[in-house]
């Protein structure tokens, strides 16, 4: 009786649960952008909304120039939400650095979102807008120390209510140092027996209203795409996304590239995260996918299947599947394998990564230890083995590398770019024609500086990224040279 009052209460007092937000990656739900705005240089990172309709927390730091102003606006990925921006807000900027602006925004529905934001400055005006994912996963039980919060003024409106109807009819309706006669006297007991019956009866009413509201939020609740894997007897990896049910605006015949492929689908051997194939499996029907297995060590797998829907709206779903030692095929177009070698220790320490071809990969680490919630541009360098900057290397995928991190328990899963978390696809339909993210995506390629020789690109890429919580992770690097594609295995913990 208790937790349902309180429930009650809570709704009476306008105290709304919270929900977690979870975007494509996996436990991963903050977006980070580096990039461009204009003649300004940013780096971004967003904090999903916690429930939808929801606020999102926005962090701009201008890395060069001189901002005068910083500002905002939510708007819609496709459709005509994307085409009609709301009045902007003003970000403020801050105290401790004067670079760096902040602002909270309002998303009002589920689905994909972009912010756009504009900064004024010594260099003119610049704009530039970044997908975000308003998607929440679960409701959480009501905080423990609020609930006795409001046990106390629940108690105190219950019994005050009965406490005014039952002086009303009594003390009230006599003369001041009247006595009051019986049969006003049991008049009021009755009306407080009656006063507090009507006040059980709000109390039972208003937790029916909040099961119901709570249903009807259930149903909006982020149901992640299932996948089905199986090996057949040619050695081709068979995939199928299901939808479990989840809104009426998700299908599976919507699917658009992104770098070029339907889906990136990674592999990483478990429980040692010693094995890490990159694959691109083929779509051959709504949502049945297959593609053959390159050379691989057996074991147990844990499979991410990234894709990104016509709406820009990107999902991962994730699956476990045991293989047997695969030999004889080799990676074929752009797909890749990566494997430590045996007995290699874990070392969060550890900042360089000896590549197959033999050169090197170095992390250029910031000094002290990370922390979590924090945005960080996490930059490595390649070098040959005799220690020379390496002068091959070449886009893969159109990008100048591709970065996935794991947390040890598998509860994190990132695919980071070097501008940021959010696939090129979504970028495309945020900066490009939203009616079309075919030929967004296109235009957005197009525009994007593509080397014209291997030594147009330098030998450092970097990625802008945030651990979302403490914990030890493991980092795959994924870089191309005129030897193939090369991955540096790094370790790290959060603080």
């Amino acid at each position: 009786m208790t937790r349902r009052v309180l429930r009650a209460l809570a709704l009476l007092l306008f105290v709304t649960a919270a929900a977690v937000p979870l975007s494509a990656h996996v436990g991963s739900p903050d977006v980070f952008f580096e990039g461009t705005a204009g003649s300004y240089r940013v780096l971004v990172a967003i904090s999903a909304p916690a429930v939808v309709p929801g606020v999102a927390a926005i962090n701009v730091r201008v890395l060069d120039g001189s901002p005068h102003e910083v500002q905002v606006v939510p708007l819609k990925l496709t459709g005509p939400g994307a085409q009609f921006a709301p009045v902007s807000d003003r970000a403020a900027r801050s105290d401790v650095d004067p670079q760096t602006y902040t602002a909270n925004l309002w998303m009002m529905e589920s689905g994909a979102w972009q912010v756009r934001i504009t900064i004024d400055g010594d260099r003119g005006t610049g704009q530039v807008s970044v997908p975000v994912d308003a998607l929440a996963s679960r409701t959480l039980a009501m905080d423990r120390g609020v609930a006795l919060v409001l046990l106390p003024i629940g108690l105190f409106l219950v019994f005050g209510f009965v406490a005014i109807v039952g002086a009303s009819v009594g003390q009230a309706q006599a003369d001041p140092g009247q006595a009051i006669a019986p049969a006003r006297v049991r008049r009021a007991r009755i009306a407080r027996i009656v006063a507090f019956g009507v006040a059980l009866l709000v109390l039972f009413l208003s937790n029916k209203w909040w099961d119901l509201e709570a249903q009807a939020y259930d149903e909006k609740i982020y149901k992640p795409l299932a996948l089905q894997p199986q090996l057949d007897e040619r050695g081709w990896l068979q995939l199928r996304l299901q939808d479990p049910g989840w809104l009426k605006f998700r299908v599976l015949d919507d699917l658009v590239p992104d770098h070029g492929h339907e889906m990136h689908l990674f592999a990483v051997r478990t429980p040692a995260l010693d094995t890490l194939l990159h694959l691109h499996p083929q779509q051959h029907a709504n949502g049945g996918f297959s593609r053959m297995l390159p050379k691989a060590p057996a074991g147990t797998y844990r499979l991410f299947a990234d894709v990104v829907h016509a709406t820009g709206l990107p999902e991962t779903a994730v699956a476990d599947i045991t293989l047997p030692a695969i030999d004889n095929n080799p990676p074929v177009d752009d797909d890749s394998e990566a494997s430590e070698p045996a007995a290699t220790p874990v070392d969060p320490n550890r900042l360089t990564a000896t590549l197959t071809d033999g050169g090197v990969m170095t992390w250029e680490r910031e000094r002290g230890s990370l922390k979590a919630k924090q945005p960080y541009l996490l930059k490595f360098r390649v070098d040959e083995g005799n220690g020379t900057p390496a002068r091959d290397l070449l886009p893969y995928m159109g990008m100048p590398g591709h970065a996935i991190v794991l947390r040890r328990d598998l509860s994190v899963f990132a695919h980071v770019h070097p501008f940021g978390t959010a696939p090129m696809a979504s970028m495309a339909l945020a900066s490009g024609d939203a009616s079309d993210p075919h030929a967004a995506q296109m235009s957005m390629s197009m525009t994007m500086p593509m080397p014209t020789a291997p030594e147009a690109l330098p030998p450092t890429v970097s990625f802008p990224y945030g651990f979302p919580r403490e914990g030890d992770y493991r980092l795959f690097i994924q870089v191309k040279r005129a030897s193939g594609v090369q991955t540096g295995i790094f370790d790290v913990h959060v603080d």
